[in-house]
């Protein structure tokens, strides 16, 4: 085991934790701002664990999957949450 592999374990421990919380958040929540932030999150940390392990278990498509999820990950949640905190008005 290599050291990059034993930090990016510890890692993928520490978003997985944070990852629960916030699937718990999401339950727990009474409105649904505070959902919708939080599946911001929840979606966030997905694409840190899948760039997480494309750094370990590199194959030909990953980087390309990993490229186009960082380049949506700024775009489609932001503009899913702004239609959930508008209730759908434009």
């Amino acid at each position: 085991m290599t050291p990059f592999y034993i930090i990016s374990t510890v890692l993928v421990l520490i978003i997985a934790i944070s990852l629960a919380s916030a699937l718990l958040l999401i339950l727990t929540a009474k409105d649904y701002i505070t959902r919708a932030v939080v599946a911001d999150m929840v979606f966030y940390s997905m694409v840190a664990l899948y760039i997480i392990w494309t750094m370990n278990y590199s194959t030909s498509i990953a980087f390309d999957i990993m490229l186009l999820a960082a380049l949506l990950a700024g775009v489609l949640p932001t503009l899913s949450m702004a239609r959930i905190l508008s209730k759908g008005r434009r």
